[in-house]
């Protein structure tokens, strides 16, 4: 088997056209489709079909479409390692995040290595963290910054970085919820504005209610905190949000903090990394700088 037929097969898949995959790898369309015809026959099966527009891949391409997608990450990766063992520090560092993280915790820090090391760019994918997971084990994230999971799996490795607090916010138009110690059976009769699922912000949540036996009556689903926190804004209903997200609010008397009894418990965040995972010395690096 030739290792170049996957490669001209990933690239032709991805663009879904021969011409733009030829521009890329700098190599003839004859030649290209000579190559998938020959990747084909050695798979017994038909792996695109043509379209008005270029290509699209057949349920037998789509089968192992992510399959290969994966092993070419782990084939860059490793000549990455020979790349960082030769050359000046350079390379990308694809780190899974939420956005609150992102905003609240790590943002400095990429300004600081950034100063340090302009060669090395920085990629962010901010998706839900059960999704990031399933990239990680592919290939195409190096690490997750997140808020620990309730279940601990074994094939991930977690460091702890610090701790977040989830907290209860209204605006000014809820001023019988403002600088008073409300209980959660309270805070049960008011519009209730959550992150939609799959969120593990949201099913912190949902446990929390269940532990203290309250019923969960949520008016609004939100995609994005930033989306959640101006709805909470214009006084549309209560939110739940990460205190930390919004501390300039605050300070700002912009929006109020609701001092709900029993309180929800802060939880951990950091590090969640594949065992035994190659990383790059670049990712070291920036670890390292996590970490102190």
């Amino acid at each position: 088997m030739n290792l170049d037929w996957w490669k001209i097969f990933y690239e032709v898949a991805l663009a879904q056209n021969i011409s733009k995959a030829s521009d890329k790898l700098h190599i003839s369309q004859p030649a290209i489709t000579k190559q998938i015809k020959n990747l084909e026959e050695y798979l017994n099966c038909k792996l695109f079909i043509r379209s008005q527009k270029g290509v699209i891949l057949t349920p037998s391409g789509k089968a192992i479409f992510e399959d290969i997608k994966a092993s070419l990450n782990l084939i860059k990766k490793a000549e990455q390692k020979i790349k960082d063992s030769n050359e000046l520090l350079t390379g990308q560092i694809r780190i899974g995040i939420s956005t609150t993280l992102a905003k609240t915790y790590l943002m400095p820090y990429i300004r600081k290595f950034n100063q340090k090391y302009p060669q090395v760019t920085f990629e962010i994918s901010t998706d839900p963290t059960s999704y990031l997971k399933n990239s990680m084990r592919k290939g195409q994230i190096d690490f997750i910054i997140a808020k620990f999971p309730f279940k601990i799996i074994d094939d991930f490795k977690y460091t702890k970085l610090g701790q977040m607090e989830d907290i209860f916010i209204t605006n000014k138009d809820y001023p019988d919820l403002i600088n008073k110690k409300i209980s959660l059976n309270d805070i049960a009769k008011y519009p209730i504005l959550l992150q939609k699922q799959p969120s593990s912000s949201r099913d912190y949540i949902e446990k929390y209610y269940e532990a203290n036996n309250i019923p969960l009556h949520t008016v609004m689903e939100i995609a994005s905190s930033n989306l959640l926190i101006e709805f909470v804004k214009i006084g549309y209903g209560i939110g739940v949000v990460t205190k930390e997200y919004v501390k300039k609010e605050l300070q700002n008397k912009e929006l109020f903090e609701i001092q709900v009894t029993p309180k929800i418990i802060p939880r951990d965040f950091g590090i969640i990394t594949l065992k035994n995972n190659y990383l790059s010395k670049a990712c070291e690096l920036f670890l390292a700088s996590l970490y102190n």
